[in-house]
């Protein structure tokens, strides 16, 4: 008894054919599409197979293709069987077939699928039979032959692309790719049909790949991944489309090998940039270092204590500028530094620079995480700088101890650091606008140029409030 193998989507014809074929005598064998034709042959060698051409996971065509390299099947006769047959030149020779039946009332198309299992009884070895059987039994229908103009025009563009395109039944098994994949995969297209994608694929990907796939059956809807191999990098999406035929997996791997070189490329750039400009921070902060140890020797070399007092207020001032390029050396961000982090430094360095008896004071800062723009962070520093020296030397007069506080918050689209101590406080005849100092000048200057305000009280001591616009 001979075996036969059907395959076909419409579960009627495959009705049909098994009862027709079994009559017939012979051992008969259904599939409803290729992948389970490709699996029934593992343990099912038919001597005669009927293939549709337009099947939902993987289309007759290529299946004849994947059949006819088959070793074992190659004594096997191949009939497609085609509802297209009027509306196609079909040139089912060249698709590995032996001859082709249209599709037509099963009472017609029964005498030609009889002709044709007769002859090959008759003949005993595979002939080819030429042309279509049974195309007078149907007639063209133009609906028919503009879907077809249509399907072959998408197929067309989809070759044209670049990027690789591999539908995936929802066991990951290949049913359609475009022409790029092959290149990708570096492989025939019968060699990868049917087959499981992640078998196929590099074995580094696997894991991340099959991951991303599970994610995408069950509905989670990841966006993309990236895969690497070679040099060569890979962005991957996938859909998961739902079809009355049979739901399956739409791939597309783009290859963003040239997209990643750049970003490489920019990023090198970006390094040796970043690396430029700590060294100019660097250069700056060290030449700052210079000018203040000049002034250390101009001070040793000096007995007024008014040239000294003069001195050591200019050192302190190109201090606070060195220390914020100090922190941009220092620090990952090269325009930003941590205002908390500056200030208490900054505040720490003139207390131990500038106290020389037995005084205690200490300081109390808190400004949260606040990171600042770096030509915010030189004017505010000497703010800070000359508000800081006033208090070490006229704030904690005839007092053992002091404590200095600078706190912030937020006060509707400004921010406000206040400057307090607990010292003796501001003379009642204090006035901003009407000192004569440098310092308090330098003060209102650098305020002003910080687009904010200043004000002053007592409270147990000076209190400074400056209200600023946002810092970030």
């Amino acid at each position: 008894m001979e075996n036969v193998l059907v395959v076909d989507n419409n579960p009627v014809l495959l009705k049909y054919m098994d009862s027709f074929l079994s009559k017939m005598g012979y051992s008969v064998r259904s599939a409803e599409n290729g992948l389970i034709a490709l699996d029934l042959i593992e343990n099912y060698k038919p001597d005669i197979i009927f293939v549709d051409l337009i099947m939902p996971y993987i289309r007759g065509d290529q299946l004849v293709a994947i059949l006819r390299g088959r070793e074992e099947l190659a004594d096997a006769s191949i009939i497609i069987i085609s509802g297209v047959a009027a509306e196609v030149e079909l040139d089912y020779l060249a698709m590995g077939a032996d001859a082709c039946i249209a599709k037509s009332p099963f009472n017609s198309m029964g005498k030609h699928i009889s002709f044709i299992l007769n002859q090959i009884r008759q003949n005993g070895t595979k002939k080819q039979y030429v042309p279509v059987i049974g195309l007078e039994d149907v007639y063209k229908r133009a609906i028919t032959q503009e879907l077809i103009i249509s399907n072959n025009h998408l197929k067309l563009v989809l070759d044209s692309i670049s990027d690789c395109i591999v539908e995936l039944s929802p066991e990951y098994r290949i049913v359609a790719v475009n022409n790029s994949v092959l290149g990708f995969l570096r492989k025939e297209r019968r060699e990868i049909l049917a087959k499981n994608l992640l078998t196929e694929v590099h074995p580094l990907w696997k894991q991340n790949l099959e991951e991303y796939l599970d994610q995408i059956k069950d509905r989670k809807n990841p966006s993309h991944i990236e895969l690497f191999r070679e040099k060569e990098y890979y962005s991957v999406k996938a859909e998961y489309l739902e079809s009355s035929n049979g739901d399956s997996i739409v791939v597309i791997i783009s290859d963003i090998s040239l997209q990643k070189q750049r970003e490489e490329n920019l990023k090198d750039k970006v390094n040796e940039k970043e690396l430029m400009v700590k060294e100019v921070y660097h250069r700056v902060k060290n030449n700052l270092a210079i000018v203040s140890s000049i002034i250390n020797l101009q001070m040793s070399d000096t007995s007024s204590e008014t040239e000294i007092e003069v001195l050591n207020d200019l050192r302190s001032r190109i201090d606070s500028i060195s220390m914020v390029h100090s922190k941009l050396f220092k620090g990952k961000d090269l325009n930003r530094i941590n205002l908390d982090d500056y200030l208490t430094d900054l505040v720490g360095h003139l207390i131990d620079s500038l106290i020389h008896d037995n005084k205690r004071i200490s300081a109390e800062i808190s400004l949260g995480d606040i990171n600042i723009d770096v030509n915010k962070a030189v004017p505010l520093g000497i703010v800070m700088t000359e508000l800081t020296t006033n208090a070490i030397k006229y704030a904690f007069k005839d007092m053992e101890s002091g404590v200095i506080t600078i706190s912030y918050k937020i006060k509707g689209d400004e921010i406000e650091i206040i400057f307090s101590d607990n010292g003796n406080g501001l003379p009642d005849d204090f006035s901003l606008e009407t000192a004569e100092s440098l310092g308090v000048n330098l003060v209102l200057s650098l305020v002003m140029q910080l687009e904010g305000t200043i004000n002053f009280e007592n409270d147990k001591g000076a209190r400074f409030i400056i209200n600023l616009p946002p810092l970030d």
